[in-house]
């Protein structure tokens, strides 16, 4: 199948099926989130609007990139969420790549978000979807992001069915400047177990659904058939 692979700049029109890939570290973080009983969601343009959008509902949540900042309850890192009780909350989320990504193509009929640790359930939705050729936006570096581009090539090969060796595609991810980036602690909001926790293969059983919902981009978890139980 002739998937597309695409960075954002170079989107230039709405594709039918979207699947944004963050690998390191948007979308393993909202996976996190939605295991730690995050109910949905909401993807913001800017720090202001994420804010603003918490300000407006009470009991909304805020989480951005970088260091800790007033107004926001959480970092984009996953290791940080692990011990939180977002039971029921809903989670506003701005981050440099991601969320950047998702809006950029909010209006295409399916858009889902992914990264490894929900790759299978992604490619189990896509498959059972049969909507043809996707295209893959890699957020990373303009769309040059090894981890991000890794990530996305083993999807489009795991819908075709069949046993897919991971461990080439982790390794390239392991091994990918942001990776590196991250280990060295040159990212801001960090934990040590960043890297590891991105790296994991279907950690999670659900793919994540972003649609639009009273003119807002909002990401759920969705249940896939056939996924493994998964271990959060």
């Amino acid at each position: 199948m002739d998937h597309h692979f695409v960075g954002i700049p170079e989107l230039t029109s709405v594709p039918r099926v979207a699947v944004v890939v963050d690998v390191m570290r948007a979308f393993t973080v909202a996976a996190w989130a939605f295991s730690r009983g995050v109910e949905k969601i909401v993807l913001a343009s800017t720090e202001s609007e994420a804010l603003a959008l918490k300000k407006s509902r009470p009991g909304w949540l805020a989480l951005k990139d970088g260091e800790r900042a007033a107004g926001f309850d959480a970092v984009n890192s996953p290791a940080l969420l692990r011990s939180c009780d977002f039971e029921g909350r809903t989670l506003v989320q701005k981050t440099t790549a991601g969320t950047v990504g998702a809006l950029a193509v909010a209006d295409a009929p399916l858009v889902l978000c992914a990264s490894f640790v929900v790759a299978g359930p992604t490619a189990r939705y896509l498959r059972a979807d049969g909507g043809g050729p996707v295209t893959f936006v890699v957020t990373g570096e303009d769309g040059r992001a090894d981890e991000d581009l890794a990530c996305a090539e083993y999807i489009g090969r795991s819908m075709a069915g069949g046993e897919v060796e991971a461990a080439p595609y982790v390794h390239r991810a392991r091994t990918s400047r942001a990776a590196a980036d991250l280990a060295a602690g040159r990212r801001s909001g960090y934990h040590p177990d960043d890297v590891e926790l991105c790296l994991e293969i279907d950690r999670f059983s659900f793919a994540m659904l972003a649609r639009q919902e009273e003119s807002l981009t909002v990401l759920r978890p969705v249940t896939v058939p056939g996924a493994p139980s998964g271990l959060g």
